[in-house]
């Protein structure tokens, strides 16, 4: 199975090396002598590949073949295969396609379907293509219900047509109610009135020949002694096309109450190219409105709010000017404004200037038609300039510099800005904060100046000075007056206090600080503390050049002694109070298993062996093996022997000696030795003999994939005991009561290996390989 796939792995690749070894015999030179129709469509696929790689285009291709000799039919019979292939011109579209992948592309393949091409619009500028058109997300937002109002009174100015319901109410003398319907050919029904024309007439004209037609039947209509009132009930469906430059054109049936923006809003809005500016509403074939979104955006006015009829048609039409405007204004979109709205309104329909818009100049850029341009625009021509499509209007902000500030900082009252008077100086400047802190440093002072050349300036003062009207100093433009607090030049050297403390501190060092107060502020001593041997450490004031050895000098004070209370401390002094020497708990050890009381033991000597513990629980059960106890330290276990037909000495009881955290574990004593892992029958038997091998035969003897020479014993006291090797001999260990066997199993070698027979079959595949690229090459 090796082979086949050494053969299969070697031979596709020189396959494939064959085949291309073939097809690229396949050149301009003996592509003469072939017939195009003899060609398959791979060789031309290759063949055309390879006059691109080369740089050849179509017609380079062709007019080598003439040269050649190949006939005009055999050239048209291969330009028609290029063709059906999908490889005409393909030559000079790979060129242009690396250059740029969005570049427009309207070539197109035998088998490609044609596609409109997109109209290639003017590009705004960067930044203008990042403004959102003002207005389109009125129409994309989910929570909006934009329906028509059917709640409202009757329109006096509503045209009644077919489908139409029409509520008559007569009242007074007589009292009726009819509900009549527009029929198709436009009239209504009355009882005793018979049919009246009413489609086309507004509900005020339909109501003068409805009392005219019924005051034949109710003679009180004339004399007032009866009234009549006619209103609109269901409404009739109209059918209303949007087109043009809308998200959603088609034709809609919707209620004859429906207006303008009812439907515009129902198609989706315009899109990015749609007008809101010059919305056409056309009513017989003629426009009858040309409505201006805007004013409803700007202003809330519906005027241009127009009821629909039934087969008006809404024209939305491609926008005319588009201009941005960016900056410091309250709303920057893309706005579109009519041919003879100027920049001023522009800024308007955007929402005026923000507080910080430097309303002076105005930037434009503008698009010639062979690049940018700038223009800047002043304020008193906002009202004249007319922008262009395109154009993208940034309004500037104002700089953060101030004409009149001066500032003042540090130990002063009302720190902050102040402004800079005619003749203010540094004393008022002072006074207006409210003089000096207690704190403040009244030797020095200074002033951070800007000069008008731009070169840096400090001056120094003396706040004692100031305040008391000496040397005074003028102050300037952008001048920042820092009045310094003494704390700066205060010593901030601490003493720490640790050690066995209840809080361990380090604090600023004050004058007048003794030792007492010191361990007054750690909380005082801890309960382990030796009092009697508190050690202070100090820095030795040396002030020589020279290199000294010893820098701290320490020394032990006695706290018991009520006279070193009152020892006065230096700055940078550390106190360490120690703990007593034998006034601490040693730990405790764990002692479990076939005991008679297990538990958690107190160490109560340095030197406490593992037998004393043992003793201390109560020694050892009848069911309990000593030979075989086990100790653990850190969870690792410890090779120390208990047994007492061992001869104690002081080395070993040295070796006995246990730690706090260790633990001893006392077995049960057991009687059978376990046999497990690659053994026909793992199983328990009872220990009858020493002999290794007995148990292994008594177990069935071994699997076919067992590793005996990896065997080992683990016996009942933890140690574990291989099986070893001389020479060719195999030193099985002695087996012990409760001992257990593992005999583990063979690991399968994942490595690939090759025999004799395998290099054989290699061999013979390759020269097999080999003689069949000699004869394709031949």
């Amino acid at each position: 199975m090796k082979i086949k796939y050494l053969f299969f792995i070697l031979f596709l690749p020189c396959f494939f090396l064959s085949q291309n070894a073939v097809a690229q015999k396949l050149s301009l030179s003996d592509i003469s002598s072939i017939k195009p129709g003899q060609l398959t469509d791979d060789q031309i696929i290759q063949y055309w590949e390879r006059a691109q790689e080369a740089g050849l285009s179509e017609k380079d291709v062709y007019d080598a073949l003439e040269k050649k000799g190949v006939s005009a039919d055999d050239i048209a019979m291969l330009k028609q295969r290029v063709s059906l292939l999908g490889l005409s011109d393909k030559t000079s579209q790979k060129k242009t396609a690396t250059k740029s992948e969005k570049s427009a592309d309207f070539t197109r393949a035998p088998n490609d379907t044609i596609v409109k091409p997109e109209p290639q619009k003017k590009r705004l500028p960067s930044d203008a293509q990042t403004l959102e058109v003002y207005g389109m997300n009125f129409f994309t937002q989910n929570r909006l219900s934009f329906r028509p109002n059917f709640s409202i009174a009757t329109p006096k100015n509503y045209v009644l047509g077919p489908g139409d319901q029409v509520i008559v109410i007569l009242t007074g003398l007589n009292e009726t109610t009819l509900q009549p319907k527009v029929t198709g050919e436009g009239n209504i029904l009355l009882p005793y009135a018979g049919l009246i024309y009413v489609n086309g007439f507004t509900i005020e004209q339909a109501t003068s020949l409805i009392k005219a037609k019924m005051s034949k039947v109710y003679p009180a209509l004339k004399s007032g002694q009866t009234q009549l009132a006619v209103n609109l009930g269901t409404t009739r469906s109209i059918h209303v096309t949007v087109n043009g430059e809308v998200v959603m054109p088609g034709n809609f049936t919707v209620s004859g109450f429906t207006t303008l923006f009812n439907i515009l809003y129902n198609a989706g809005g315009p899109n990015e190219n749609g007008s809101l500016r010059h919305i056409e509403l056309i009513r017989n074939n003629k426009i009858y409105k040309t409505v201006d979104f805007y004013s409803f955006l700007q202003s809330g006015l519906q005027d241009e709010n127009i009821r629909l009829e039934d087969q008006d048609i809404i024209h939305v039409p491609i926008y005319k000017k588009h201009v941005g405007i960016t900056g410091e204004v309250k709303n920057p979109f893309l706005f579109e404004l009519k041919n003879d709205e100027t920049l001023q309104d522009l800024i308007n329909y955007a929402g005026g200037f923000t507080a910080l818009a430097y309303k002076g100049v105005a930037k434009v850029d503008q698009i010639t038609d062979l690049q940018h341009e700038v223009k800047d625009v002043s304020a008193n021509m906002f009202a004249n300039y007319v922008p262009q499509n395109g154009d993208l209007v940034t309004i500037g902000a104002v700089t953060n510099r101030y004409t009149n500030r001066i500032f003042l900082s540090g130990s002063v009252f009302r720190p902050g800005a102040y402004e800079l008077k005619t003749g203010y100086t540094l004393n008022q400047l002072l006074k207006d904060a409210q003089g000096l802190r207690p704190e403040a440093y009244m030797e020095r002072g200074y002033i951070n100046r800007t000069l008008p050349n731009l070169e840096k300036q400090i001056i120094s003062f003396k706040p004692g000075d100031i305040i008391a009207g000496k040397n005074d100093i003028p102050l300037l433009r952008e001048d920042s007056v820092v009045v310094l607090d003494r704390t700066l030049f205060a010593s901030m050297q601490k003493v720490s206090v640790g050690g066995y403390v209840k809080k361990p501190v380090s604090f600023i060092y004050r004058d007048g600080l003794n030792l007492g107060d010191a361990l007054a502020m750690a909380g005082g001593f801890a309960d382990e503390a030796a009092q009697h041997h508190v050690e202070i450490s100090r820095i030795i004031n040396n002030k020589s050049d020279s290199v000294a050895n010893q820098l701290v000098n320490t020394f032990v004070v006695d706290m018991t002694n009520e006279a070193n209370q009152d020892l006065k401390l230096e700055p940078m002094d550390i106190i360490n109070v120690p703990r007593l020497v034998n006034y601490r708990p040693l730990g405790n050890v764990i002692v479990k298993g076939e005991v008679a009381f297990p538990g958690n033991y107190p160490v109560q000597k340095r030197d406490e062996t593992a037998l004393e513990f043992l003793s201390r629980a109560g020694g050892v059960t009848p069911y309990g093996s000593i030979e075989n106890t086990q100790i653990y330290r850190n969870g690792v276990r410890v090779n120390l022997d208990l047994s007492q037909t061992r001869k104690s000495s002081a080395s070993d009881h040295n070796k006995m000696i246990l730690l706090p955290g260790d633990s001893v574990y006392v077995p049960r004593v057991i009687s059978y030795v376990e046999v497990s892992g690659a053994v026909n029958n793992p199983q328990y038997i009872t220990f009858k003999a020493r002999r290794f091998k007995y148990y292994i035969n008594a177990a069935a003897g071994t699997k076919q994939n067992a590793r005996l020479a990896g065997a080992y014993i683990q016996y009942p006291d933890g140690l574990n005991q291989p099986v070893r090797h001389f020479l060719f001999f195999r030193l099985y260990p002695i087996v012990k009561p409760g001992s257990r066997i593992v005999v583990p199993e063979k690991q399968i070698d994942g490595r690939f290996k090759i025999g004799i027979s395998e290099i054989g079959g290699l061999a013979t595949a390759l020269t097999a390989i080999v003689s069949i690229i000699a004869i394709l090459h031949k």
